[in-house]
């Protein structure tokens, strides 16, 4: 029976900002705590041509705004079997402002309007001001809590958002944070966000294979829940963002 998750890590090169390789590395690691062989590859180019029934989970993590227009023109593409791959069940994680790749619309603040892929039903505004701090939130119809950091740059709508905002930003101070279509997934949230929240990377690695297979896993979180308690408490003693 093959224990092999592939894992496309998208253009690494362009999509650089807050250390979320982290997260990268996070997915590796903890496949192999519960018995898999996690295989990371590097997509370099925009210009490559994707085998989408290669690879399991494609992340995207963040970058600068400027970067998402030839990004989002090479993947329009093959935007065809990017759909399938995503109605299908497969998984895609985008981090940060990368988010509005996926997104309908995103108006910069020059009053230009970059159009996304649209896969998410969101739309976000680029702010005059980089926003930044603490942000806690729930995962929706979850009891799953995640916590990080976030520097935003810029504000989203989302009519089906991943969250609900326990402190801090979000998508726009209006309690939501995220966005989410099936297994396509966006959030603000960095950390590097799967180093700090491992339940969470442990919870998308067993919707691609353990509960195929029919496989538990049991994960000791004591170091990492301990962490989480206490920057929750530091958090609580903050005025409100």
């Amino acid at each position: 029976m093959s224990k092999t998750i592939n894992i496309a890590w998208m253009y690494p090169d362009l999509l650089n900002l807050h250390g979320e390789r982290g997260s990268v590395q996070a997915f590796e690691m903890r496949g192999k705590e519960m018995g898999l062989d996690v295989k990371i590859h590097r997509i370099d180019s925009p210009e490559e041509k994707i085998d989408f029934k290669k690879y399991d989970l494609f992340l995207f993590m963040p970058g600068e705004i400027k970067t998402l227009g030839l990004i989002k023109e090479k993947l329009a593409e093959q935007k065809e079997k990017l759909v399938n791959f995503v109605e299908n069940g497969g998984h895609i994680i985008a981090v940060g402002t990368t988010g509005m790749l996926f997104a309908k619309t995103l108006e910069r603040e020059d009053g230009t309007v970059f159009e996304g892929l649209g896969l998410l039903d969101a739309t976000g505004k680029e702010r005059k001001y980089v926003y930044g701090d603490d942000l806690h939130f729930r995962i929706n119809n979850t009891k799953m809590e995640i916590f990080g950091s976030q520097i935003q740059m810029v504000d989203v709508v989302a009519e089906n958002p991943l969250g609900t905002v326990i402190y801090g930003h979000g998508n726009n101070r209006s309690g939501s944070e995220g966005a989410v279509y099936k297994n396509l997934v966006f959030t603000n949230c960095l950390g590097p966000v799967m180093v700090k929240n491992p339940w969470w990377c442990d919870q998308i690695l067993k919707d691609i294979y353990l509960k195929k297979q029919g496989i538990s896993f049991a994960a000791d979180y004591a170091f990492e829940t301990a962490s989480f308690n206490s920057c929750l408490e530091f958090t609580m003693r903050k005025p409100k963002a």
